[in-house]
């Protein structure tokens, strides 16, 4: 038993295909780096670590107020806002236990088949893997808040923006506004965004130019620390892209200490 969990930990940390016959340690500050993706043309993430250079206010986005009437009304109440997805959407929707202010709040862009069956969000492999990685963070599990762009299991069309999704009046500047007011109700002080749909809505950018480094963005007047990080599912189906995430998760582990060494 023992030694199937330790061969399960390899799995899930990406040790389980060929990197090196080096050993390695990821987290490891001075570990050098072998991306397999080329330098982002992004000046802004080429030269900063942190930056404050994505400042989103929704409430001053004339793009997104501009958006079908549909999502003019939204609740200031998280229980009221549950209710009136499920009125949109016309369908069983899966929501997490309701946590205001966490520490951490996960954002992707739908539930999986699997995680409705289950009725939790993140049940499945790629569930049990994104978990794994969270635990190297320190951060309690009762103070992690998981979330979805959609409640139901569906793609979001990401690329164009002002296309409507299929079953329903919903454009992709919608999902954008029900996001941010789900994420101003909630009010957590990180954010960690998985997968092209949360990055391309919050921080204008798909994932592998808004990883590896903090975002400082406004939600609402409220500034919350946002990250990126490749969706657990892409990890699965691409192994060799594990190494990585670990890694660019030490960005995200590197903030959280600092600023917890700097609240004690």
């Amino acid at each position: 038993m023992a030694f199937k969990s330790l061969l399960e930990w390899w799995q899930q940390a990406g040790v389980d295909i060929l990197t090196q016959d080096i050993p390695q340690n990821w987290f490891s500050k001075n570990h050098p780096e072998n991306s397999l993706f080329k330098p982002s043309d992004n000046k802004n993430i080429r030269e900063n670590n942190f930056s404050k250079n994505n400042l989103l206010n929704f409430k001053k986005n004339e793009e997104i107020l501009s958006a079908p009437s549909l999502i003019k009304n939204i609740p200031q109440n998280i229980s009221s806002f549950q209710l009136w997805l499920q009125n949109i959407f016309g369908e069983k929707c899966l929501f997490s236990e309701v946590k205001i202010s966490p520490k951490l709040m996960v954002l992707s862009e739908s539930p999986e088949a699997e995680d409705m069956a289950q009725g939790q969000l993140f049940s499945g492999k790629a569930g049990r893997l994104l978990h794994a990685m969270l635990d190297t963070l320190s951060i309690k599990k009762q103070d992690i808040y998981f979330a979805t762009m959609s409640p139901i299991v569906e793609h979001i069309d990401y690329v164009k923006i002002s296309s409507y999704a299929a079953g329903n009046s919903l454009t992709f500047h919608d999902y954008t506004l029900i996001a941010a007011q789900h994420i101003s109700l909630i009010k957590p002080r990180y954010l960690l965004l998985l997968g092209d749909a949360p990055n391309r809505a919050l921080l204008q950018m798909n994932t592998m130019d808004a990883r590896k480094k903090i975002h400082a963005i406004t939600v609402n007047n409220d500034n919350i620390d946002a990250f990126a990080l490749l969706h657990p599912k892409m990890l699965l189906e691409t192994p060799s892209l594990k190494a990585i995430a670990w890694k660019d998760l030490r960005v995200l582990k590197g903030k959280i200490d600092e600023k917890t060494t700097a609240d004690e």
